[in-house]
């Protein structure tokens, strides 16, 4: 098992790539803390992993929010004595507007969640990694923070996804003195709840899928394979590196 003994903290635990990245990092030896703003949806996450895995700690938490971090932080500590590897996978999207039309309410829910939601768990752990010599941080991005996609007005979202990327980059050349990797991966359209209803329709679903060269959308496994291998030692001299988990589009925008 490639993460045997391994501590994990997963933010957005109850959104898809979170709950498959829970799974998969529990099936290779990882204890997981799932985190969640959402009671229910983290109760439910929970109950389909396995509510009875004593490898499994369920806290939620808003983690924009730093004395809820804290928190996060005190009970994995206090349940599993360390903290090996942070991921955070918490995010929102906003509906398709111009950028002129958004609302200053859209804008500070956005720079929350997306960017203060990546920010305030990482501050909070880096002094641990610190103490430990030793530390993973795997951040999620979006193809939407590397370039902008005519007739995809998603502005304010893009730009808390570039911030997400060059946090990552910072991150992994100021800290990489102490043994603290920091890696981000950053996927295009991958089959959410979200995206369902568009599914539904095949003539839709079939111009979305050719504007990928690999002629499918994406999973969210396919985001996992990608934070497995960044939260393995096979990795391990990887740091400040962007992975695109697209399909093969950027290759032809």
């Amino acid at each position: 098992m490639k993460l045997k003994g391994k501590v994990s903290i997963i933010t957005g635990a109850s959104g898809g790539i979170g709950k498959s990245t829970a799974k998969r990092l529990l099936d290779e030896g990882s204890k997981v803390v799932l985190v969640a703003r959402d009671k229910n949806k983290l109760k439910r996450t929970l109950d389909e992993l396995d509510n009875n895995n004593n490898n499994i700690l369920a806290i939620t938490s808003d983690v924009a929010h730093e004395s809820e971090v804290l928190n996060v932080l005190e009970q994995t500590i206090s349940t599993f004595d360390k903290i090996d590897i942070l991921i955070n996978c918490a995010a929102i999207i906003n509906d398709p507007v111009p950028f002129h039309l958004m609302t200053e309410d859209q804008w500070t829910s956005l720079i929350n969640v997306n960017l203060k939601g990546t920010f305030q768990p990482i501050k909070a752990v880096i002094p641990i990694m610190i103490e430990q010599n030793y530390g993973n941080i795997i951040n999620i991005s979006s193809l939407l923070g590397i370039r902008a996609i005519p007739k995809v007005p998603f502005s304010v979202y893009g730009v808390t996804k570039a911030g997400i990327i060059m946090l990552t980059k910072s991150i992994a050349v100021e800290y990489g003195q102490y043994n603290i990797r920091c890696n981000c991966v950053a996927p295009s359209t991958i089959r959410s709840p979200i995206l369902e209803p568009y599914l539904q329709d095949e003539n839709a679903k079939k111009v979305l899928e050719n504007s990928f060269p690999l002629r499918r959308i994406g999973e969210p496994d396919d985001v996992t394979n990608a934070i497995l291998f960044l939260a393995s030692d096979e990795s391990k001299w990887v740091t400040g590196t962007i992975m695109n988990i697209d399909g093969g589009i950027s290759a032809k925008l």
